[in-house]
């Protein structure tokens, strides 16, 4: 990992870092104002939204980081947000004609009336999309972590202060999500309004040029939005099987634990891949390969990873119910079922970028719908039996095989060594297991729930100190950013 990715991955993580500190401080208060069911309207409603928001830009937001010239670069935006514009439309013309069908069959009335605003969350998450990767590709990582920062902080605190002001309902809920979605997308235009408004000036685009670049990237509407749709389809089916066959209650739990467990996806992971795609892209255009960056950053991603993860398997419904309270103990049970996956996830999200890079989104596309026909099935199968628990369980082992072949193919492509990924992975399991088993055969014993988070909190850190000893790359990265931020040239 060299001193410039590591330096620009800390710039997304650090605002990360404060901004899930913000978000867990107050989840505790959320949990305890709202109900389960309340986080289950609004699950339901961001299932629905986030299958469409992933497609909203029909996948040109990829092309922005690839463009080879300022003109590339503007056209696939303005490709990107035309996109966003007709596909919220559409979700406009959806709503009109399904609303009451979709509330009536995943058991919540109260959805009916959140519907009304999909095409603007469509909209506003087309348009995110669109300007985060054009601020990747730009370089501006440091004005990416304010809007993080300024997102989750607006939330967070807008959703307590209805809450507190005007009672318990899943409409506050909802509001504090739009308002985190406006504030990233107002920082972000403030840092880059300057910088995007002289590129405009000087870039000469006709409706003809936009077209071109459009036909260029061809591959990724008719490859990547399918492989899109099916992915994020498949990861949000879960919601909304559990609101069909059970009730918005389990879907709330669902809801808080698959928040929680997916937290380092969210704090590290959506980071090293903001960073990841254009530095690989990069690197591939001058060498022609991506070996050497796919296998640090694979490492890296293992490493950060496999510990916490191994954490909430051991430990989730404990440590749930001390932080949110014992109605949310269940939740604490779905994020130890979900962990497996989400680990594999972690670890392979970030490098699947790897697959547009080599022109292999045909590929991704049949993964992706394996994934889902897989999921669907196992949920449907297991819902039949009446326990959330088995369906989550199916659910979990279906999606760690998918990631595990997205990692195959990452090396494949990449020519990277399979044999050395599964030693690294190997090799740091062993690590975390056998710092964890103290705690987890004594914690049987003391059933003390503040004896097992000292332990784990004395572990964590000798984990990181364990990481810093034996790995001279993390000294290096670690000694440049510290001297970086000495002299305040961090950000």
């Amino acid at each position: 990992m060299s001193a410039s990715f590591g330096t620009n991955v800390l710039k997304l993580l650090s605002s990360k870092i404060a901004s899930q500190a913000i978000s867990f401080i107050t989840a505790p208060i959320i949990a305890r104002i709202f109900l389960p069911e309340h986080f289950g309207t609004v699950q339901l409603f961001s299932s629905i939204s986030g299958v469409i928001v992933v497609i909203s830009c029909l996948r040109y937001e990829l092309s922005i980081p690839l463009g080879r010239d300022k003109n590339e670069v503007i056209a696939s935006f303005v490709i990107s947000i035309i996109s966003a514009l007709a596909i919220a439309l559409l979700s406009f013309v959806a709503v009109l004609i399904l609303k009451a069908k979709v509330a009536v069959w995943l058991k919540s009335p109260e959805l009916e009336a959140f519907l009304w605003f999909l095409p603007l969350t469509v909209l506003l998450g087309g348009i995110g999309n669109a300007i985060r990767y054009y601020a990747s590709r730009s370089g501006k990582f440091g004005a990416m972590a304010w809007a993080d920062f300024g997102s989750i902080a607006g939330n967070m605190l807008l959703t307590i202060l209805f809450g507190l002001i005007f009672g318990a309902s899943a409409m506050f809920l909802f509001i504090g999500q739009i308002t985190g979605m406006v504030l990233s997308i107002l920082i972000l235009f403030i840092f880059l309004s300057r910088e995007f408004l002289s590129e405009a000036k000087t870039v000469n685009l006709s409706l003809r040029d936009i077209w071109e670049v459009a036909k260029y990237h061809k591959k990724f509407p008719i490859y990547s939005t399918w492989s899109g749709l099916f992915n994020s389809t498949s990861m949000q089916l879960p919601p909304i099987i559990l609101g069909a066959y059970f009730s918005t209650t389990v879907v709330g739990y669902y809801s808080l634990g698959q928040r929680f467990v997916g937290l380092p996806m969210s704090l590290l992971g959506g980071s090293i891949a903001q960073v990841f795609f254009p530095s690989a892209a990069k690197e591939y255009n001058e060498t022609g390969k991506l070996t050497n960056i796919v296998n640090s950053t694979f490492k890296r991603l293992v490493q950060i990873g496999i510990f916490p993860f191994m954490i909430l398997g051991f430990f989730g419904g404990p440590l749930f119910g001390f932080v949110f309270g014992n109605n949310w103990v269940e939740a604490g049970v779905y994020a130890q079922i979900l962990s497996i996956y989400v680990l594999f996830q972690f670890i392979s999200s970030p490098l699947s970028t790897v697959f547009s890079i080599y022109n292999r989104q045909g590929t991704f596309l049949f993964l992706s719908l394996s994934q889902l026909i897989n999921r669907m099935i196992a949920l449907i199968l297991f819902a039949q039996f009446g326990v959330a628990r088995n369906c989550l369980i199916a659910y979990s082992a279906v999606s760690s095989i998918f990631y595990i072949l997205i990692l195959y193919f990452v090396f494949r492509f990449s020519k990277a060594f399979i044999s050395s990924g599964m030693k690294v992975l190997v090799k740091y399991a062993i690590l975390s297991f056998i710092l964890l088993l103290p705690v987890l055969f004594i914690s049987k014993i003391i059933n003390n729930i503040y004896f097992t988070l000292i332990s784990l909190v004395i572990d964590a850190m000798l984990y990181l100190f364990i990481l810093y000893r034996l790995d001279l790359d993390i000294r290096n990265v670690m000694h440049r950013i510290s001297s970086k931020i000495l002299l305040g040239r961090l950000w």
